[in-house]
């Protein structure tokens, strides 16, 4: 087996298995990677927290705005009917209506003559 067929370690490993690494020198790189890893598995931690945190908030966000939109749809169909009904009620009224039926001397009239001849059509 060649030097370009041999397996590739790393320089602590290469250290390791060549005897040249001493207790301290490894402990101290072990050391400093194990408390990177723990450092990065407590900021990942935190990271799904919040997004876990935003996701509540987003989903009452949603049900509140939700809640919302069902309000407005009901006062919606209600001032529709409400609508339909006061049409419907001034089609009734208006063939009776004897203002709709008094004509004007002159329609371009206005002020207290007009009115004085509203009061006379009724």
């Amino acid at each position: 087996m060649s030097d370009c067929d041999a397996p590739r370690f790393s320089q602590r490993e290469n250290n390791m298995a060549a005897g040249l690494c001493e207790g301290w020198e490894c402990s101290e790189d072990e050391g400093r990677r194990l408390k990177r890893r723990e450092k990065n598995r407590v900021a990942a931690q935190k990271s799904r927290k919040r997004q876990t945190q935003r996701a509540d908030l987003l989903h009452q966000a949603c049900e509140l705005l939700e809640q919302r939109n069902r309000k407005l749809r009901r006062e919606v169909d209600s001032l529709s009917e409400e609508q339909r009904l006061l049409t419907e009620a001034l089609s009734t009224h208006e063939p009776l209506c004897p203002i709709m039926h008094c004509s004007f001397t002159s329609s371009a009239s206005s002020g207290p003559q007009s009115d004085s001849m509203a009061a006379r059509c009724v």
